[in-house]
């Protein structure tokens, strides 16, 4: 049965939530997420990214640039991948065949996960919390 309902997984956390967790009141798992995938629910996942989407730069000197990070969010369902940014709502769908692997590079935060993400042969680096590695490795299994 597929329902519409969208909701931030066990990673992805408002401050509301992380009250609700540390009083005991709810807590969201791995495991409920990807129970509730499975039954068709779309989850919405935290993830900066400065290569998907349309890609910014800031100039940094002497004629160099960087891309910028950009704020936004995977949706995940049981049969696509998409990631919105933030600000600009621009959407992008992941294609696949996907494959995900840990960046030699550290995320910068100890909740967050940097990750190579090799996706319709291009590269892109994604950082996600580290609860939700195994939600969103299973969705781009499958997408």
């Amino acid at each position: 049965m597929t329902t519409n309902l969208v909701r931030r997984s066990a990673g992805t956390q408002t401050m509301s939530d992380m009250l609700l967790s540390w009083l005991r009141i709810r807590r969201l798992t791995t495991e409920k997420d990807l129970a509730d995938l499975a039954a068709g629910t779309t989850l919405k996942v935290t993830c900066l990214s400065a290569t998907l989407g349309a890609v910014k730069t800031a100039p940094i000197g002497k004629g160099r640039t960087i891309p910028i990070t950009a704020m936004g969010y995977l949706h995940l369902t049981a049969d696509q991948v998409s990631w919105q940014n933030r600000r600009t709502r621009e959407t992008v769908t992941v294609q696949g065949p996907c494959t995900l692997t840990p960046s030699e590079r550290k995320a910068g935060h100890w909740k967050m996960a940097r990750l190579d993400l090799l996706a319709d042969g291009q590269q892109h680096v994604i950082m996600i919390p580290k609860a939700d590695v195994p939600l969103v490795t299973r969705s781009l299994e499958q997408a």
